[in-house]
């Protein structure tokens, strides 16, 4: 079994506290719950909110200066992150396609003009980014499953074609992030695989609710709205890619080395989305524990009953031990990035965070009972929006398997 360095220091620098409650003043005045709860219910992104969250340095705290950024880490991204995500965790999951799948990919394989290009423009909140990866025929078997395939033609361009689903966002993104298969090398599904950049002039139209963004497209790439039980602020579509012309200039990372380049970004992935499954926890048990302490039953607050402060401990210690894994496997991942069991503490963050969430959305729906299966309040739709991260983007059963196979030393199980 691997030795795992645990560490001893749970303190924030002035800096980082200064950004949570600036973080926390941003929230209450920009996107209070009850115009979350709106926008929840017209199904509406707020790019002004993303664009404010620009303005205020927040999208660039783990990029280099050069570039706009104020030169953070991972730590920073899950302090944001964690914070967004209570109550706002549409917002959480359009910082982990933003920054962590499109900035951070740039940063780490961009040449240095598709980085001066893009990563200035995302850092002040006038660009952002959605994946094309998952397609209908498979998930988790990403290797397996995937078919669309850009083929170089005589001048050096190459033509896309394929289908994608799950793609979040992208009626908002400006950029498209397409991963493709391009060469084939038997016996190794791994290699072969491309990314590609592509930009809104060359991203399609949305046949469903309009054009979003009122910008012009070229021809090949339309894309539908999926209709989900949870996260409608941030939409998940269907895209077809059909003859879509892409350069070399598009190409992120090296050409047939782009499942590679996405295995580097997956433990920030993992430890984003763990902090959104932290903060979207904490934010149910607030409001649960608040309204234990107003609501009255038999002449007392009902959190003075033991099955109800009960159940709120129990959210508690499941959000702290939620907590502790999360910035453990951030603060390894900033310490030494390439140490193996980084992705090991990562994977059980996501599994552990995601599941410990689910179990508190339900407790707090308990709590309130009638009330929390109204519209009115907001546990519903914490309730609807943690089912989706116990699957996505990865599914906790993957989690195990890769976990017992790197950790525990276990034969493969897949």
């Amino acid at each position: 079994m691997a030795d795992f360095m645990i560490p001893t220091d749970f303190g924030l620098s002035e800096e980082q506290k200064m950004m949570i409650d600036m973080l926390k003043k941003f929230k209450e005045k920009e996107c209070p719950k009850d115009k979350i709860g709106e926008w929840d219910e017209a199904n509406h992104f707020p790019v002004e909110v993303w664009k404010k969250l620009g303005n205020e340095g927040i999208l660039g705290a783990c990029f280099p200066e050069e570039y706009g950024g104020t030169g953070g880490n991972i730590i920073d991204e899950t302090l944001i992150t964690e914070e967004i995500s209570n109550s706002f965790s549409a917002m959480g999951l359009a910082y982990l396609t933003g920054v962590c799948f499109g900035g951070m990919s740039i940063l780490h394989y961009g040449t240095d003009e598709q980085k001066q290009n893009y990563l200035p423009k995302l850092i002040a909140g006038d660009w952002n980014f959605a994946l094309s990866l998952t397609e209908p025929g498979g998930g988790t078997d990403v290797l397996g499953a995937l078919k669309t395939r850009a083929v170089e033609q005589p001048d050096g361009t190459f033509l896309a074609n394929g289908a994608k689903i799950f793609t979040t966002g992208i009626h908002v993104a400006n950029t498209d992030i397409l991963i493709c298969r391009t060469d084939d090398v038997e016996g190794k599904p791994a290699r072969g695989l491309t990314i590609f950049l592509i930009d809104r002039d060359n991203i399609g139209r949305q046949e469903t609710d309009g054009d979003l963004l009122n910008q012009p497209f070229s021809q090949g790439i339309t894309y539908h709205k999926i209709k989900k039980l949870g996260s409608h602020i941030l939409a998940s579509f269907e895209v077809s890619f059909e003859d879509v012309k892409l350069t070399q200039d598009q190409m992120l990372g090296e050409r047939g080395k782009g499942f590679y380049n996405l295995l580097t970004t997956l433990n920030n992935e993992r430890i984003v989305c763990s902090a959104i499954c932290v903060g979207l926890a904490q934010g149910c048990l607030e409001e649960a524990n608040q309204y234990a302490l107003e609501r009255e039953a038999f002449g007392k607050p009902i959190g003075q009953f033991q099955a109800i402060q009960h159940q709120l401990v129990e959210m508690a210690t499941e959000i702290e031990l939620s907590r502790l894994i999360t910035y453990k496997a951030a603060w390894m991942q900033a310490n030494n990035p390439t140490d193996p069991n980084v992705g090991v503490i990562a994977s059980m963050a996501k599994m552990y965070t995601s599941d410990a969430a689910f179990r508190c959305t339900d407790k707090a729906m308990r709590i309130l009972a009638g009330y929390g299966f109204t519209m009115e309040y907001h546990i519903q739709r914490y309730y609807r929006d943690i089912r989706q991260l116990v699957f996505a983007p990865i599914t906790n059963e993957m989690s195990k398997n890769y976990i017992g196979q790197v950790m525990l030393g276990q034969k493969k199980s897949y």
